[in-house]
């Protein structure tokens, strides 16, 4: 947990560098990014206890490049930094992307399933994953309406923007194990998201 600590406190000063530029840093946006981050960790990590699951967030690592045996890098390379960074300054701040973690899990001692009258250990399923995303998903929408009652623009804005960018199924965001583990809710959590973000541009 230590450790994720001070990853929530890496994304978001990175988290505040792409929505700030090409303006100059201030603490401002730490105090929009910062909530953001916390509040998908902690919200993912109590629904990962629902469903007896230990997970851990991390850099969103690219190592795979292929479908053949050797079709990977020896090292993963840290995506979730360079590719926002790339983005970002090479678009002038016009395109600001927010991915910069994924998750890991691993079933915990207390998950076991029943079955036949007995007790063994269950693998995880997608389904798991998937509804432990969407908890994160569904706390930035209640996030973003939080800083709308409190009329902080900014904090609804970006608790959109993060959670649109991170619904992509794409490597190994959370958007990918909802889209594969629950696509019903992948659609739906699509059709709030895209409703919120009109709502946020009129």
């Amino acid at each position: 947990m230590k450790k994720e600590i001070i990853l929530m406190v890496i994304f978001s000063i990175i988290f505040g560098f792409i929505i700030a530029f090409p303006n100059n840093y201030n603490l401002s946006v730490f105090i929009v990014s910062f909530p953001i981050i916390f509040i998908n960790f902690l919200s993912k990590k109590l629904a990962s206890k629902w469903f007896f699951v230990d997970i851990r967030h991390e850099i969103w690592k690219f190592q795979r490049f292929g479908f053949y045996k050797k079709s990977y890098f020896k090292k993963p390379i840290p995506i979730g930094i360079i590719f926002p960074f790339f983005i970002t300054i090479a678009s002038l701040g016009f395109i600001k992307p927010l991915t910069f973690f994924e998750f890991k899990s691993k079933p915990s001692k207390l998950r076991v399933l029943k079955s036949r009258n007995r007790v063994r250990k269950s693998e995880i399923n997608e389904s798991d994953l998937a509804f432990i995303s969407a908890i994160g998903f569904y706390s930035l929408i209640l996030l973003a309406f939080l800083g709308y009652l409190i009329n902080y623009p900014e904090l609804t804005k970006y608790s959109i923007y993060f959670g649109i960018w991170n619904l992509l199924p794409f490597g190994k965001l959370d958007g990918i194990k909802l889209f594969f583990g629950s696509f019903f809710n992948w659609i739906l959590l699509a059709i709030i998201y895209l409703i919120s973000l009109i709502m946020v541009l009129i």
